[in-house]
């Protein structure tokens, strides 16, 4: 089993933003999902759960955050839910994905450099990203697995329960790195912290 990505999958992941349409293949799904909800969950996650059916009352329940994205799932069809889950762990992973960038921007800025005198727990960041890397095959893992027509249900429903958490905690990894500062009403760890929760609580 590989992990590689092939070149059209790096095309895909270069031009996510500029898709059309979500594409048949999960383990291509996946790619762009992650890699547009690294920029914008809220927009990734609406884009997503369209593609599978669930286009009424989407883009009214999603906005601004994943919060009361529940009613918007309920269109969607019962044997397309364990798509959208997979959906889901994908956005996860560009949840988790943009506070671990938020959080080394901030420390590049802070100029804050590794190592047993600083007083920004780095080793805290370190495990949210081992987390959401960890995350992140699982959740390739289940792509791979649904497009060959294996059973997927129970590998598709843990790559959801592990990505919203690695998720999570690269939030508040993030958070601990930049202190109350970078917590700021509507700022964008509380946005990210807020789809986290959202994530772990939907689609169950």
């Amino acid at each position: 089993m590989t992990f590689d990505f092939t070149a059209e999958q790096k095309l895909l992941i270069s031009t996510a933003k500029n898709v059309a349409a979500l594409p048949q293949k999960a383990a291509d799904a996946v790619l762009v999902i992650e890699e547009r909800a690294s920029a914008n969950p809220a927009e990734a996650a609406r884009f997503g759960f369209e593609g599978v059916g669930g286009r009424s009352n989407a883009t009214a329940a999603m906005l601004p955050g994943l919060e009361g994205s529940e009613s918007a799932l309920a269109s969607i069809p019962e044997d397309n839910r364990i798509l959208a889950r997979l959906i889901a762990a994908a956005v996860a992973l560009g949840v988790g994905r943009a506070a671990i960038n938020h959080a080394v921007a901030a420390m590049k800025k802070l100029e804050v450099k590794p190592g047993p005198e600083t007083t920004v727990p780095h080793w805290a960041l370190a495990d949210g990203a081992t987390d959401v890397q960890a995350a992140r095959l699982l959740t390739y893992s289940a792509a791979q697995s649904f497009d060959r027509g294996e059973q997927t249900t129970d590998l598709i429903a843990r790559a959801l329960e592990f990505a919203s958490h690695a998720a999570q905690r690269a939030v508040d990894a993030a958070i601990r790195v930049e202190g109350t500062a970078g917590y700021t009403r509507n700022g964008l760890l509380e946005r990210l912290s807020r789809d986290a929760r959202t994530l772990q609580v939907i689609l169950r």
